[in-house]
């Protein structure tokens, strides 16, 4: 398996794919770029923080011996806490050691810029060609540490608690909602003080740094065990944390888990539904997220802007078009300004601040109902121009819109009607893999819509 270098970051099994010297090569360039673009600054600052895998520490070690330049150590924080920290203290930039869902003996970083979000795309590609360029003496004489764990700790804190509102912690408070909160060993492990700071009655499971007790992957298979403790505690729901925290899925009472479209779609409802009516707010989500979003940010005549896929290609139209909220229907974490990120535990106060004034079930059923399918198909991916050839041939010739997103080596998103769409693109993550989905309110038709777009899919993977 080779090391996995793209617009997310990079990411390999440590020992492997993702050795010492890559991270100190990662880490030289990293600093070279950020030097180039504020334009030879001497004083460069770099915010560090990591997860809690095993290789944590050896990671940001190599990476700190590369960096000759003034550096804040915030220990261990979620990902949306390490973005704050590059805001809050006015640093040049931040790198996350982070494998985010993958598994504990992965690793990885994301790279982030001045605001805190991760690289635009140009950057990031430039920085991984700068990386196998990048020399690393081991000498540093500029290099000062200082470290403020506890400090970002306390800012991000407040930081969550101010972007999600007085009102709704207020009514969080009053309420005295019964969850459980499964952090597994990782970041997420330090919402559970924030929580019960603010009167969540939290039962915690899997909440020793380190400990990972189930799949990293927060699913509905790996926190399948947590309808056992929800019904122990009588507990509204269960939330489970990826590593990094800046996803967090949640499973109902009587085992419904919510898909990251239904979270992102209760949350544009949580935000919309306060704002004024009379005023047309944004709404930005990439183009694989379900119709369930669109039709919840019609309801407030919110206009929807689509983007590919890809965290930064959200923020940066967040930005653009001063959206008030944005997410990716695939992954269970909502982007809340001045967020710059996928955030696991605004996220989580958003569904509690719900669930003061409603059951989430009532919630949920009050969504427009959609059934979203996917599939994944191996392939050649030197086949890729003529099955994007021969997929757009095809639906075209049945009269139906294409949209493509990103080029050639984007999505493709064909219309098949009012309220459904099929939707095509190869992995950046896994190089031999086309992703392939379906959206309809019916589940029968997203079924067939599934069906057909795969039986296309095939015949264009064969053709010469």
């Amino acid at each position: 398996m080779a090391l996995v270098e793209s617009i997310s970051g990079v990411r390999g099994i440590y020992g492997k794919e993702l050795t010492e010297e890559i991270a100190a090569k990662y880490a030289a360039a990293y600093l070279s770029f950020l030097r180039k673009k504020s334009k030879e600054k001497k004083d460069v600052s770099v915010v560090v923080g990591t997860d809690t895998r095993p290789s944590a520490n050896l990671m940001k070690n190599s990476v700190m011996e590369a960096l000759d330049c003034n550096v804040i150590d915030v220990g261990i924080a979620s990902t949306p806490a390490v973005q704050h920290g590059v805001r809050k203290f006015k640093s040049d930039g931040g790198i996350i050691i982070t494998a985010s869902h993958n598994e504990p003996f992965w690793n990885g970083f994301k790279f982030l810029c001045k605001s805190g979000s991760v690289l635009p795309e140009k950057d990031m590609e430039f920085l991984i060609i700068s990386r196998k360029k990048a020399k690393f003496s081991g000498s540093v004489s500029k290099r000062k540490i200082v470290v403020k764990e506890r400090e970002l700790e306390n800012e991000y804190n407040n930081f969550a608690l101010k972007t999600i509102g007085k009102k709704a912690i207020e009514s969080i408070r009053k309420k005295k909602i019964k969850i459980v909160v499964d952090p597994n060993g990782g970041a997420g492990i330090s919402s559970i003080k924030l929580l019960r700071k603010i009167g969540v009655d939290v039962k915690a499971v899997n909440f020793k740094n380190g400990e990972f007790n189930r799949a990293v992957e927060p699913n509905e298979e790996s926190m399948f065990y947590l309808n056992s403790v929800i019904k122990e505690t009588g507990a509204e729901f269960a939330a489970g944390f990826d590593c990094d925290a800046d996803r967090v899925e949640i499973l109902m009472a009587g085992g419904k888990m919510l898909s990251g479209n239904t979270i992102l779609a209760l949350a544009t409802e949580e935000v919309l539904s306060s704002k004024n009516r009379n005023e047309k707010y944004a709404v930005v989500i990439n183009d694989a997220t379900s119709y369930v979003v669109r039709d919840t940010a019609k309801k407030y005549n919110a206009k929807i802007i689509e983007t590919g896929v890809g965290e930064i290609n959200v923020v940066s139209a967040m930005e653009r078009y001063k959206a008030v909220i944005g997410g990716e229907g695939s992954s269970s974490g909502v982007i809340l300004p001045p967020s710059k990120c996928r955030d696991g535990t605004m996220t989580l106060l958003m569904m509690l601040s719900i669930a003061s004034r409603k059951s989430l079930h009532e919630a949920v059923n009050e969504l427009p109902e959609y059934f979203t399918l996917r599939k994944k198909i191996e392939f050649n991916p030197s086949m890729q121009p003529s099955i994007r050839k021969h997929l757009k041939k095809y639906y075209s010739g049945k009269g139906l819109k294409i949209i493509e997103n990103e080029g050639l080596k984007g999505s493709l998103k064909v219309i098949t009607g009012k309220d459904s769409f099929v939707w095509f693109r190869a992995s950046k993550t896994e190089g031999n893999i086309f992703r392939i989905m379906s959206d309809s309110r019916r589940l029968s038709q997203s079924e067939k819509l599934l069906r057909d777009a795969a039986e296309v899919f095939e015949k264009a993977n064969q053709s010469k």
